[in-house]
């Protein structure tokens, strides 16, 4: 690599050079793109990405009867991974996995492919199985989200791999040869495509993956979807519908937006397709068929919606690697996110976590009144060990860039509403107001009760903060008109001036309940 090269990634990478033992790089080598991909991973068993790139060699254009690669396509693989193999001595990765997925796994000469890749750039390339890569796919989703009954499905060029999931337990994995450039080339001789050729696609489609969904024997199935096409789509669906939240990940595709895109992208040519923002040059000529796909995954699961995952295997085989106990509950996933944003930003996460499990004390006294439950638990938890994190860029308007961090930093284990929710708490816990614009600039993801109910959780937090180091027991007398504090211990040498009544203010406020102390 260059000294140019080399000082642009020193300088789009902050702190690149990280301790050894806690980066890994991922190289995965598919049908139709290549990405290399490098992580932080933190004590706490959460891993981030720091570094990103991906080139398009699209090794399964142009395969023989018996699927072999075209010498060309080889050419365009091993630049690529040699690319790569610069990128990380420049980023002095101690580490790194390489994994090739269905073109060089299905192709005669895949092997050749390997040992080319290994003699020009030095990177050994593992060649995964379906199986594998279905199973890389479930960790990195499982990395993100408490898993349940659901289904998991990575869409590629060559292949997708349907993954069931039963109690948050891998159970099923198939691989089928349902990939974008795999059933473009095969079903695809026109420019855009006509109705009959989409039509013969989506009946092969729909028996195979028929069959595959029928074999699982579930039912009331969350689908969750990974890959370049899914996210692609995403990001087109955003800016037609102005969704308000601009990440892919947790985003939730429903079937009429799949419908919507089909017909908006169906009718033009593949030139045409690169400029619709979120499509891309790389994606244009396949993303009709990757339409196809999710709309009959959608259908055979009667899921309704695919969640889209900004997770997959590449962070699946960072998460192994860096021996992360998965499955986990969202509450789990969320404070290792949170302890690794501490670990970046030097906030005092023991700090959080006191006045976390104080807030979710009072939490439980009163969540009866307003039908709260385990998502705003969550939220509030979340706000709370991270309601000071924003210290690390301000003191004085910490509030606001505590309330930036939660949304912008990956909380794995919340969904979108939970996220916003956790943020507007954070900006709140020092009695301040919303913008305005974040009203209505949320919608439809934050509605007019969520609101309110971020209020109620800022008032929570912000007692909590007040109180947390006396250790306080809350309780609700007088038919819920009166909020009881007790302390077993006196608490005067450790609580803020004037604490009873920055207690009592935000209580009568916000809940309408008499505040009664009561003292060691």
């Amino acid at each position: 690599m260059d000294r140019a090269r080399s000082a642009e990634l020193q300088a789009a990478v902050p702190g690149m050079r990280r301790e050894s033992e806690r980066t890994i790089g991922v190289i995965d080598v598919g049908s139709n793109t290549a990405r290399f991909v490098a992580f932080e991973a933190s004590a706490s068993g959460a891993v981030r990405a720091f570094y990103e790139t991906k080139e398009s060699p699209r090794l399964g254009l142009d395969t023989g009867p018996d699927g072999r690669l075209a010498p060309a396509a080889i050419e365009r693989g091993v630049a690529a991974v040699g690319r790569f193999a610069a990128t990380i001595r420049s980023l002095g990765l101690p580490r790194t996995i390489a994994v090739a997925t269905s073109a060089v796994r299905d192709a005669p000469n895949g092997a050749e492919f390997v040992r080319r890749v290994q003699r020009q750039t030095d990177v050994l390339l593992r060649i995964l199985s379906g199986a594998e890569e279905a199973r890389y796919a479930y960790l990195g989703i499982a990395g993100a989200w408490e898993l349940d009954n659901d289904v998991v499905t990575d869409l590629g060029g060559g292949s997708l791999q349907i993954a069931e999931v039963r109690s948050g337990l891998l159970r099923n994995s198939v691989s089928v040869p349902l990939g974008v450039l795999r059933l473009s080339q095969r079903y695809f001789e026109h420019d855009p495509p006509k109705r009959r050729e989409v039509e013969e696609l989506r009946e092969h489609v729909r028996e195979t993956i028929g069959s595959v969904v029928e074999a699982f024997g579930g039912k009331d199935y969350r689908l969750f979807g990974i890959g370049g096409t899914v996210r692609s789509l995403a990001r087109a669906a955003i800016e037609l519908r102005d969704y308000p939240v601009e990440r892919v990940h947790g985003y939730p595709l429903w079937d009429h937006d799949l419908e919507a895109l089909g017909e908006l992208l169906g009718e033009m040519s593949a030139a045409k397709r690169r400029s619709v923002p979120g499509i891309g040059a790389d994606r244009a000529d396949v993303v009709i068929a990757g339409i196809v796909v999710l709309q009959e995954l959608v259908r055979a699961t009667d899921a309704g919606r695919i969640v889209v995952a900004g997770t997959g295997i590449r962070e699946g085989l960072a998460l192994e690697a860096v021996g992360a106990k998965l499955p986990a509950l969202a509450e789990q996933l969320a404070e290792r996110s949170a302890a690794a944003a501490a670990e970046s930003f030097a906030f005092r996460l023991d700090h959080g976590r006191a006045v976390a499990d104080t807030a979710l004390a009072l939490f439980e006294v009163l969540a009866g009144r307003f039908e709260w439950g385990r998502s705003e638990g969550l939220a509030l938890r979340v706000a709370g060990w991270m309601h000071d994190a924003g210290i690390a860029i301000d003191l004085w308007r910490h509030a606001n860039h505590s309330a930036y961090l939660i949304q912008n930093y990956p909380i794995w284990g919340l969904e979108q509403r939970e996220v916003l929710l956790a943020s507007m708490i954070a900006r709140m816990h020092e009695g301040g107001e919303l913008p305005s614009a974040w009203k209505k600039g949320f919608l439809p993801i934050i509605r007019a009760p969520d609101v309110e109910t971020a209020r109620r959780l800022g008032a929570i937090l912000e007692v909590a903060e007040l109180v947390a180091s006396g250790r306080p027991r809350f309780s609700l007398g007088g038919g819920g008109k009166h909020l009881t504090v007790a302390f077993s211990s006196p608490a005067d040498t450790s609580l803020p001036s004037h604490w009873e009544e920055k207690v009592r203010k935000p209580m009568e406020r916000e809940f309408e309940v008499e505040v009664r102390i009561r003292a060691g």
